[in-house]
């Protein structure tokens, strides 16, 4: 491999930048989420596991700041730069690497159940990939990068939970009868491990079905991103520190019980079986264990909500400032959304535009932009001094909700959803709502 071996990866490099707590060993089995899970709210909580039979493993690596940090920008501005790469996406670059390809050695196919992929939960229907960016191609739309939880089982195969709203059940479903028509096993797939930051984020958002997630990453580190061809599947592949190829088949198999992000377990289904075709890693390769149910599982499900939230309210209220999905509100269910207040109805229209810009929203809480978003605190202070129930709380019932909310209509596909103006009334005026300010000693 002459020199290339040892080249650090952009991924290593972040790790490497990160305070961590360093763990000697664990067992893959129940014993990394335990790990992950008891340090999820710490002050330092991403984890550096350093021998998982033989492996090394990471997790709590995509907090809000840590995300923040691999961008060189604050948390406060990771929303305005995502919208401004979303603008670019179009510009973004892959670029082939030769010589990154020099880098990766081969391992049998069987190699799989070998590898630190943790059972989570003690129902779970065996070790599951939580961080794997799933990738496929369609000829009229392009390249697709999503994530989607794959069960790992005994025989070696994989199962995939494709929801069925998603583009990767889209493309499957258009290509998948042709393949098998022309002798092929099935679609082809990339499954890639241990890759930055933002390309979890690129994979994560939800976009145009023609949107080049891996475009958009680029557009988001504002840097090409380095592929290498599939050895036995039709795609470039960004680079990571495990690689899986294989064929989407059109058989399937029970897929659960598994965990979802409201730490609730989600149903069996019949689901898509993928057959591995070829197994390729980086030298001592450092694998990302993503928690069912954690920060990180939050974070990258409602973290590329905002944008699309930011600008669907934008278009009514001009003068909203910036959104946050809670993570007491899984990231998902909850919403709290600051405004520039300059007419008496502001705040009622941002409730009504953020419920109609994520229709999985629940509860949304409208505050003035003196509110900080990412403190719970500083926004129940404004529930408690700026909010009349009889006049300031909306409540719609029978409308289409979640999936993953357990309280919701299940059978009806139903549930009900309320929003807070906890603004400043103007009638009143904002002179009786300023907080008082210490003034600087001179």
């Amino acid at each position: 491999m002459g020199n290339t071996e040892n080249m650090e990866s952009d991924y290593r490099k972040f790790i490497n930048s990160l305070d961590k707590i360093k763990i000697d060993s664990a067992n893959k089995v129940f014993e990394i989420s335990k790990i992950l899970n008891d340090n999820d709210k710490t002050t330092v909580n991403t984890l550096m596991i350093n021998d998982v039979g033989g492996y090394k493993v990471v997790g709590n690596l995509c907090t809000r700041e840590n995300v923040a940090k691999s961008l060189n920008i604050k948390p406060n501005e990771l929303m305005n730069h995502m919208i401004k790469a979303m603008e670019n996406e179009p510009n973004g670059q892959l670029v082939l690497d030769e010589e990154l390809e020099k880098q990766y050695v081969d391992d049998d196919v069987k190699k799989i159940t070998d590898y630190p992929i943790p059972t989570y939960y003690g129902e779970d229907a065996g070790p599951y990939l939580t961080s794997g960016i799933v990738i496929v191609k369609d000829k009229d739309e392009g390249v697709n990068a999503s994530i989607h939880r794959i069960l790992v089982r005994p025989d070696g195969n994989l199962v995939i939970r494709m929801v069925e709203q998603r583009h990767l059940h889209y493309i499957y479903n258009k290509n998948i009868e042709n393949m098998i028509k022309e002798g092929k096993d099935g679609v082809d797939v990339a499954i890639v491990i241990g890759v930055e930051p933002a390309l979890l984020l690129a994979a994560s958002t939800s976009g145009d079905v023609s949107f080049n997630e891996l475009k958009y990453a680029s557009a988001i580190m504002n840097k090409p991103i380095k592929t290498i061809k599939g050895k036995t599947v039709d795609l470039e592949i960004p680079e990571a520190e495990f690689i899986i190829e294989g064929k989407i088949t059109n058989k399937n198999d029970d897929e659960g019980p598994f965990v979802d992000i409201t730490g609730t377990y989600d149903v069996i289904r019949k689901q898509p079986v993928i057959k591995i075709t070829a197994l390729r890693t980086k030298k001592d390769p450092i694998f990302h264990a993503l928690l069912p149910g954690g920060t990180e599982h939050k974070i990258l499900m409602g973290l590329p909500q905002e944008p699309r939230m930011f600008k669907g309210i934008r278009n009514t209220v001009p003068s909203v400032k910036n959104v946050a999905l809670t993570e007491g509100g899984c990231c998902w269910l909850h919403a709290v959304v600051s405004i520039d207040k300059k007419t008496q109805g502001d705040g009622k229209n941002a409730i009504l535009a953020a419920l109609a810009a994520h229709p999985s929203l629940k509860h949304v809480v409208i505050v003035d932009d003196d509110i900080d978003i990412y403190n719970p605190i500083d926004v129940e202070y404004a529930i408690a001094t700026r909010v009349q129930s009889a006049k300031d709380v909306i409540i719609v019932d029978g409308a289409k909700g979640s999936s993953l909310d357990p309280s919701a209509d299940h059978k009806m596909k139903l549930t009900s959803k309320m929003g807070i103006d906890a603004t400043m009334d103007l009638i009143k005026g904002k002179k009786e709502f300023v907080r008082a300010v210490i003034p600087d000693i001179k």
